[in-house]
């Protein structure tokens, strides 16, 4: 390809995937906007945390060609197919997970960890461990995607059992005494190892960890297990992962003192966030003459900033859909940053995958 050509090729992508962040934008907004704030961070947030397992299966598993029907199907039909089945799946886990994990208490701060955590299990099961030891048991994908969907929910409940302690929702300090949490029941706190938040920022950071390192086209990770197969790819991954996440929290919750949610929003999760934008929007074009690890650095600059712009962005959007400023740190609820994390992750999160994956910028790029 010549010079002119990719610069017109990049030019194209810089330009449809441009459009295409504000169709993301755009549509997260008018998914957040019917909603008053509390419903908005308890059920709305567990609805699409529900569909998202499913929809990272469809894009990142099967790449938005399976079932093999409707990856035959034409654009916008394909892309309307992809997006029924995520919200039916949404429904029924939902459904499902809101008897069986919240015990039908509602959007309780244990079920709502849950669902997050279902994400983050998802996001290890597909790009670290590539749904082994699932894929030993079919050689069709898609019976290795639905079990790979299934288990997620299963190994997410284990940890989650394992290691989150909601214990101090019942002994929340205020000048009049001690208070408990109104959806605190501790008929469905695992009371397991570790403080619910402890626990759930390491593992927010684990797949933000994931993700930037989806930058480098998982470089060190290879490097390390020098193209052995699976489980010792994951085995290798996995350490690695765990090792990299806890020196990224320890840096900003210990040794910078951040508070741990605030932390968690501000550095994951918009890292996740920005990583998505640079990469899926821009359909894996950026740089595309640098090799690894220096593309991932550069991808890894550019993902930074976006994070940050959005974090801005997201922070001035809160204020304007409530209706009044959101306050900040545990004083206030964590207010703000649970705001942000529902809308930025929760919401916009899924909207990257169903504009770019699902629809596949359908009327935003030229037809090839």
């Amino acid at each position: 390809m010549s010079t002119q050509a990719a610069n017109q090729s990049l030019s194209s992508t810089l330009l449809s995937g441009s459009m295409g962040i504000i169709v993301v934008l755009t549509l997260a907004a008018l998914c957040i906007a019917p909603f008053e704030q509390h419903f908005f961070t308890g059920w709305v947030g567990i609805a699409f945390m529900c569909a998202t397992p499913t929809q990272v299966i469809l894009n990142l598993f099967w790449h938005n060609n399976l079932p093999k029907r409707i990856g035959d199907m034409p654009q916008p039909l394909k892309g309307i197919c992809l997006t029924l089945i995520t919200v039916a799946a949404g429904a029924f886990f939902t459904l499902l997970l809101s008897a069986l994990v919240g015990q039908n208490y509602g959007d309780t701060p244990m079920f709502i960890q849950y669902t997050i955590l279902t994400v983050v299990t998802v996001l290890w099961l597909i790009p670290i461990w590539h749904a082994w030891p699932f894929s030993l048991l079919s050689k069709n994908p898609v019976i290795i995607g639905l079990v790979t969907l299934v288990a997620t929910y299963v190994l997410a409940y284990i940890v989650w059992f394992i290691f989150f302690d909601y214990s101090a929702l019942a002994h929340i300090p205020t000048p009049n005494g001690e208070i408990v949490h109104p959806l605190y029941h501790p008929e469905i706190d695992p009371k397991g190892l570790f403080d619910s938040w402890v626990a759930m920022t390491f593992a927010v950071t684990t797949a933000g960890v994931i993700v930037i390192h989806s930058l480098f086209d998982f470089w060190p990770i290879n490097k390390l297990s020098m193209g052995r197969p699976q489980p010792i790819r994951g085995l290798i991954g996995t350490i690695y992962v765990l090792l990299f996440a806890f020196i990224v929290r320890w840096f900003f919750t210990d040794f910078i003192g951040m508070e741990q949610v605030s932390y968690m929003i501000q550095v994951p999760v918009c890292m996740l966030f920005g990583a998505f934008l640079v990469n899926n929007m821009m359909q894996f074009s950026l740089f595309p003459n640098l090799k690894q690890p220096y593309r991932g650095f550069a991808l890894l600059a550019c993902a930074v900033i976006a994070g940050l712009v959005m974090y801005r962005l997201y922070s001035y959007a809160g204020y304007l859909f409530v209706g009044h400023e959101l306050i900040s740190g545990p004083a206030g609820g964590w207010e703000l940053e649970l705001w942000i994390a529902t809308a930025m992750l929760g919401v916009t999160f899924p909207m990257v995958f169903l504009v770019s994956g699902f629809f596949d910028f359908w009327l935003l790029k030229k037809a090839k």
